[in-house]
Protein backbone atom coordinates (compact mmCIF):
# COMPACT_ATOMS: atom_id res chain seq x y z
CA UNK A 1 0.00 0.00 0.00
CA UNK A 2 1.31 3.04 -0.84
CA UNK A 3 1.83 5.91 1.38
CA UNK A 4 1.27 9.40 -0.05
CA UNK A 5 4.40 10.88 1.89
CA UNK A 6 3.90 14.53 0.02
CA UNK A 7 1.50 14.94 2.95
CA UNK A 8 1.77 12.94 5.25
CA UNK A 9 4.27 11.10 7.43
CA UNK A 10 3.17 7.62 8.37
CA UNK A 11 4.65 5.92 11.69
CA UNK A 12 5.54 2.76 13.12
CA UNK A 13 6.19 2.80 17.08
CA UNK A 14 6.15 0.70 19.66
CA UNK A 15 3.73 0.54 22.69
CA UNK A 16 5.93 3.66 24.06
CA UNK A 17 5.63 6.00 21.01
CA UNK A 18 9.21 5.37 19.99
CA UNK A 19 9.77 4.41 15.95
CA UNK A 20 10.77 0.90 15.30
CA UNK A 21 12.29 -0.47 11.80
CA UNK A 22 11.06 -1.41 8.51
CA UNK A 23 9.74 -4.94 8.98
CA UNK A 24 8.94 -4.38 12.48
CA UNK A 25 5.41 -4.10 13.71
CA UNK A 26 4.01 -1.41 15.80
CA UNK A 27 0.87 0.90 15.79
CA UNK A 28 0.89 2.99 12.91
CA UNK A 29 0.99 6.86 13.62
CA UNK A 30 0.11 9.24 11.56
CA UNK A 31 0.95 13.20 10.94
CA UNK A 32 -0.87 15.51 8.46
CA UNK A 33 0.10 18.73 8.13
CA UNK A 34 -2.05 19.75 4.56
CA UNK A 35 -4.85 20.14 6.16
CA UNK A 36 -5.75 23.98 6.25
CA UNK A 37 -8.22 23.47 9.55
CA UNK A 38 -6.42 21.04 11.69
CA UNK A 39 -3.51 19.32 11.07
CA UNK A 40 -3.19 15.53 12.85
CA UNK A 41 0.68 15.72 14.57
CA UNK A 42 1.69 11.86 15.61
CA UNK A 43 -2.00 10.97 15.43
CA UNK A 44 -2.78 7.19 16.68
CA UNK A 45 -4.74 5.15 14.95
CA UNK A 46 -5.02 2.15 16.98
CA UNK A 47 -4.04 -0.10 14.15
CA UNK A 48 -0.93 -2.33 13.71
CA UNK A 49 0.84 -2.26 10.61
CA UNK A 50 4.18 -3.01 9.10
CA UNK A 51 6.20 -0.49 6.67
CA UNK A 52 8.01 -2.32 4.11
CA UNK A 53 11.67 -2.20 4.12
CA UNK A 54 11.76 -3.05 0.02
CA UNK A 55 10.45 -0.24 -2.80
CA UNK A 56 7.45 -1.06 -4.96
CA UNK A 57 8.25 -2.69 -7.83
CA UNK A 58 6.06 0.05 -9.68
CA UNK A 59 8.52 2.27 -9.17
CA UNK A 60 6.87 5.09 -7.76
CA UNK A 61 9.27 5.65 -5.12
CA UNK A 62 7.38 6.24 -2.41
CA UNK A 63 7.46 4.18 0.98
CA UNK A 64 5.05 1.54 1.38
CA UNK A 65 2.89 0.28 4.02
CA UNK A 66 3.46 -3.55 3.68
CA UNK A 67 0.41 -4.95 6.27
CA UNK A 68 -2.09 -3.86 8.47
CA UNK A 69 -2.48 -6.81 11.24
CA UNK A 70 -5.54 -5.22 12.76
CA UNK A 71 -6.48 -2.85 15.84
CA UNK A 72 -4.14 -2.34 19.26
CA UNK A 73 -7.13 -3.84 21.26
CA UNK A 74 -8.07 -6.60 18.67
CA UNK A 75 -5.48 -8.78 20.26
CA UNK A 76 -5.71 -10.60 23.06
CA UNK A 77 -3.06 -11.80 25.85
CA UNK A 78 -3.10 -15.85 27.08
CA UNK A 79 -2.89 -16.59 30.92
CA UNK A 80 1.04 -17.57 29.83
CA UNK A 81 1.63 -14.15 28.16
CA UNK A 82 1.09 -15.41 24.57
CA UNK A 83 -0.37 -12.40 22.13
CA UNK A 84 -2.84 -13.48 19.79
CA UNK A 85 -5.43 -12.05 17.17
CA UNK A 86 -8.85 -11.07 18.37
CA UNK A 87 -9.85 -13.44 15.17
CA UNK A 88 -8.46 -16.35 17.49
CA UNK A 89 -11.36 -16.62 19.98
CA UNK A 90 -14.35 -14.62 17.47
CA UNK A 91 -13.83 -17.68 15.31
CA UNK A 92 -15.36 -19.36 17.94
CA UNK A 93 -18.75 -17.72 17.85
CA UNK A 94 -18.68 -17.13 14.62
CA UNK A 95 -19.21 -20.02 13.56
CA UNK A 96 -22.56 -21.07 15.86
CA UNK A 97 -25.78 -20.34 14.33
CA UNK A 98 -27.28 -19.53 17.81
CA UNK A 99 -25.28 -16.61 18.23
CA UNK A 100 -26.35 -13.59 16.14
CA UNK A 101 -24.06 -10.92 18.00
CA UNK A 102 -20.87 -11.08 20.28
CA UNK A 103 -18.37 -8.82 22.16
CA UNK A 104 -15.30 -10.28 24.06
CA UNK A 105 -14.14 -8.38 26.86
CA UNK A 106 -11.08 -9.62 28.14
CA UNK A 107 -11.00 -7.63 31.64
CA UNK A 108 -7.69 -9.21 32.89
CA UNK A 109 -5.12 -12.89 32.31
CA UNK A 110 -7.85 -14.36 34.89
CA UNK A 111 -10.84 -13.33 33.62
CA UNK A 112 -12.46 -12.86 30.02
CA UNK A 113 -16.34 -12.01 29.70
CA UNK A 114 -18.61 -12.75 26.71
CA UNK A 115 -21.54 -10.77 25.87
CA UNK A 116 -23.74 -13.00 23.17
CA UNK A 117 -26.71 -12.06 21.94
CA UNK A 118 -28.74 -15.16 20.85
CA UNK A 119 -30.98 -16.21 18.85
CA UNK A 120 -33.36 -18.03 21.17
CA UNK A 121 -32.00 -18.75 24.64
CA UNK A 122 -28.34 -20.04 25.60
CA UNK A 123 -28.39 -23.59 26.66
CA UNK A 124 -25.61 -25.05 29.00
CA UNK A 125 -24.07 -26.83 26.71
CA UNK A 126 -23.43 -23.74 24.04
CA UNK A 127 -22.15 -21.95 27.13
CA UNK A 128 -19.77 -24.75 28.35
CA UNK A 129 -18.72 -24.90 24.52
CA UNK A 130 -17.75 -21.41 24.22
CA UNK A 131 -16.34 -21.72 27.51
CA UNK A 132 -13.65 -24.54 26.43
CA UNK A 133 -13.13 -22.75 22.93
CA UNK A 134 -12.04 -19.81 25.49
CA UNK A 135 -10.29 -21.74 27.77
CA UNK A 136 -8.24 -23.39 25.24
CA UNK A 137 -6.67 -20.07 24.03
CA UNK A 138 -6.16 -18.14 27.12
CA UNK A 139 -5.81 -21.04 29.80
CA UNK A 140 -7.39 -23.51 31.69
CA UNK A 141 -7.83 -22.07 34.81
CA UNK A 142 -9.23 -18.26 32.86
CA UNK A 143 -13.07 -17.64 34.23
CA UNK A 144 -15.08 -16.96 31.21
CA UNK A 145 -17.91 -15.39 32.04
CA UNK A 146 -20.52 -15.89 29.24
CA UNK A 147 -23.10 -13.00 29.74
CA UNK A 148 -26.84 -13.13 27.16
CA UNK A 149 -27.68 -9.75 26.36
CA UNK A 150 -30.84 -8.50 24.19
CA UNK A 151 -28.25 -6.02 22.16
CA UNK A 152 -24.53 -5.06 22.38
CA UNK A 153 -24.64 -1.44 21.68
CA UNK A 154 -21.99 0.39 19.49
CA UNK A 155 -18.72 2.09 20.84
CA UNK A 156 -19.10 6.17 21.16
CA UNK A 157 -16.85 6.41 17.69
CA UNK A 158 -20.10 4.35 16.52
CA UNK A 159 -17.92 1.71 15.59
CA UNK A 160 -18.54 -1.62 16.29
CA UNK A 161 -16.08 -3.76 18.25
CA UNK A 162 -15.75 -7.47 18.66
CA UNK A 163 -12.98 -7.75 21.10
CA UNK A 164 -11.82 -5.20 24.41
CA UNK A 165 -8.85 -5.79 25.49
CA UNK A 166 -7.62 -3.89 28.94
CA UNK A 167 -4.53 -5.58 28.95
CA UNK A 168 -1.68 -3.36 28.68
CA UNK A 169 2.32 -3.75 28.43
CA UNK A 170 2.41 -2.08 31.52
CA UNK A 171 -0.70 -3.29 33.45
CA UNK A 172 -1.39 -7.24 32.84
CA UNK A 173 -3.99 -7.19 35.54
CA UNK A 174 -6.03 -4.39 35.64
CA UNK A 175 -9.08 -4.38 38.05
CA UNK A 176 -12.90 -4.11 36.06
Amino acid sequence: MHITAEDIIVEIVDADGAPVPAGVAGEIVVTHLATKAFPFIRYRTGDIGVLDSKPCACGRGLPLLKEIQGRSTDFLVAQNGTVMHGLALIYILRDLPQVRAFKIIQESLDLTRVLVVPEGRLGTDLVEKIQQGFKARLGQAVTIIVEEVAEIPAEKSGKFRYVISKITKDNPTPHA
